[in-house]
């Protein structure tokens, strides 16, 4: 499966200098492979356990995710293909902010 720049299952509000995204991961499910360009700020809503996993469906990281967690990842860590793989018995909701400008 080739990555792409969507990096939610839905957009909530665009302009010239940000993209916020709703991220949703069913509970036993792996969301789609993208590709992160642009430094981003992901906010946790729903927690739950993971992994993130890449392009080849190996594991990168193993993580607990509480709702109210902030995670950064700056223009260090960019560009990032991943998929999030969601190992827990919930949905787990993420909003994440790119940085467009």
């Amino acid at each position: 499966m080739d990555a792409d720049e969507n990096l939610g299952t839905r957009v909530i509000l665009e302009n010239d200098r940000i993209r916020v995204w709703e991220h949703r991961i069913p509970a036993g499910q792996t969301g789609h492979l993208h590709l992160h360009r642009r430094p981003y700020l992901s906010v946790v809503i729903t927690g739950g356990r993971g992994q993130t996993v890449g392009p080849d469906g190996a594991k990168l990281d193993s993580f607990q995710l509480h709702p109210g967690d902030a995670l950064w990842y700056g223009a260090d860590h960019l560009p990032e293909t991943h998929a999030f793989r969601n190992d827990g018995d919930h949905d787990v909701m993420l909003v994440t902010t790119e940085l467009l400008a």
